[in-house]
């Protein structure tokens, strides 16, 4: 007489198809919310951009400074061009530099990769910065 029932291994090869399937989900999942985050910086970046035109168009001049100083700038006095604050969804930082107000640089840490080291371009912007945004 046979019982009935799955032998052991059947049972480790279900249990290993479950595994890696279940293990590929988790990284898609996971490249998909960095990708998602990185749509955000980038999305940010282009807000301040197209509000450092705008406010370019009236006073003929970029704010010169750091982020905070740009942003104080962009969201104060009688003209606003930005309503909003800006933060990173992983709590990294934002960089913005101008030092002469004719040329400006906006610099991001991007989880899949940028476009190389803008460091030296943002002003205090770490090594590991890596996606920028510049006028000439």
């Amino acid at each position: 007489m046979r019982k009935k029932g799955f032998t052991l291994i059947e049972l480790l090869v279900a249990i290993s198809i479950l595994a890696v399937i279940s293990g590929i989900g988790i990284i898609s999942y996971r490249t998909a919310q960095q990708k998602a985050r990185d749509s955000k910086r980038k999305a940010d970046l282009e807000q301040v951009r197209a509000a450092l035109e705008m406010y370019r168009s009236d006073t003929e001049t970029y704010p010169v400074g750091n982020w905070s100083e740009a942003i104080a700038a962009l969201s104060g006095g009688t003209e606003k061009y930005i309503s909003t604050t800006f933060t990173d969804p992983k709590n990294y930082s934002y960089y913005y530099n101008s030092t002469d107000g004719y040329t400006y640089s906006l610099c991001a840490y991007l989880e899949t990769g940028g476009t190389g080291d803008c460091g030296a371009n943002c002003g205090s912007a770490p090594a590991n910065c890596n996606y920028q945004v510049r006028n000439p």
